[in-house]
């Protein structure tokens, strides 16, 4: 199976922009790393629409990444980069 491919919404470009240049190279390390074999690393959240589930990934232990995976296209759509406690408001 080819790796899947990661997108970045703008949100998650501003969240990484926000970050301190170490931070946000591990975790786009991390999100990269994942790619072969996702749903091995991320847990669904509950809240999330069941057609569209949206997923966290714990980059770190205070850096989570709010995914949306597409296995038809296999995409990766990282949706925000947020500290632990900002990261589940939304969702």
């Amino acid at each position: 199976m080819s790796p899947y491919r990661v997108k970045y919404t703008h949100r998650a470009d501003r969240d990484l922009e926000k970050l301190p240049r170490e931070v946000a190279g591990k975790v786009v390390s991390a999100i990269h790393q994942i790619r072969e074999d996702p749903y091995r690393f991320i847990k669904k959240m509950k809240a999330s629409n069941p057609d569209h589930p949206v997923y966290s990934f714990r980059v770190r232990r205070d850096v989570r990444a709010l995914l949306s995976i597409h296995d038809d296209l296999l995409i990766i759509h990282v949706l925000e980069i947020e500290h632990r406690k900002q990261a589940y408001r939304d969702f």
